[in-house]
């Protein structure tokens, strides 16, 4: 899947942009909000104009429960060919027992808007083939907000990724340029950075969204969506003759 997007940064709210895979696409179809301050996860769907939330809290109990259906799924796998690669596609979530260490060789520099980048690569200590994670790092440029948590609850790292980055967090605060990474909800994620800009909250201009107003604010327009409840399974002497 080939998805560009366009990424807003303040310390207290990020807004992630996704213009989908349509050639010349110039609005984009959804996006995501993190609004820092508040601990709140914003989805929003710009073609039926609808929004959802959830609080951080919420998200993280809810990759918990994922987490747990998938480690079923898997022992209810015979072994085989199948069951591994379950185990394979979800590594990256499942990453609980792993003990991650940076690698001795990060492989080369590249340059990336006429900056020349610093590699590094996280490896399984137990297992130095597999690099989950690899990067070209800015040198200068840095993150404004928490990027670890920040990749953990958008369910694009595991728990103990996420704990190794936070406790390495002076080497990954820089805008990563290039970014392969072994995603947690399966697959693998290569993002390339094309363009960075600068800029006082202040300055940015009204019509860098089109229609869609400030990229640090969820609209009040859209229709918001509840999530529903699953009734509780009546006991045996409730059910009806």
């Amino acid at each position: 899947k080939d998805v560009r997007q366009k990424i807003y940064i303040h310390p207290d709210f990020v807004c992630i942009d996704e213009f989908g895979g349509k050639q010349g696409q110039t609005q984009p179809t959804e996006s995501i909000m993190l609004d820092l301050k508040n601990k709140l996860i914003i989805h929003l769907d710009h073609e039926f104009k609808k929004i959802k939330s959830e609080t951080f809290d919420e998200r993280r109990k809810r990759i918990e429960a994922r987490k747990k259906q998938v480690e079923d799924d898997i022992l209810a796998h015979p072994n085989g060919e199948a069951k591994d690669k379950l185990k394979k596609l979800y590594r990256a979530l499942l990453d609980d027992k792993r003990c991650f260490a940076l690698a001795q060789d990060n492989g080369p520099a590249k340059k990336a808007l006429g900056v020349a980048c610093q590699p590094i690569k996280i490896v399984d200590a137990a297992a130095p083939d597999y690099a989950p994670f690899e990067a070209q790092m800015h040198p200068t440029l840095n993150l404004p907000y928490d990027n670890t948590e920040a990749l953990y609850l958008l369910q694009l790292i595991g728990k103990s990724m996420s704990e190794f980055l936070r406790v390495h967090k002076e080497r990954f605060k820089y805008v990563h340029m290039e970014l392969h990474l072994d995603l947690a909800t399966g697959g693998h994620l290569d993002t390339k950075v094309i363009s960075v800009m600068k800029m006082e909250k202040s300055n940015l201009p009204s019509e860098a969204r089109g229609t869609l107003g400030s990229p640090f604010m969820a609209p009040t327009n859209y229709e918001r969506v509840q999530k529903v409840k699953k009734p509780a399974p009546k006991k045996e002497d409730e059910r009806p003759d």
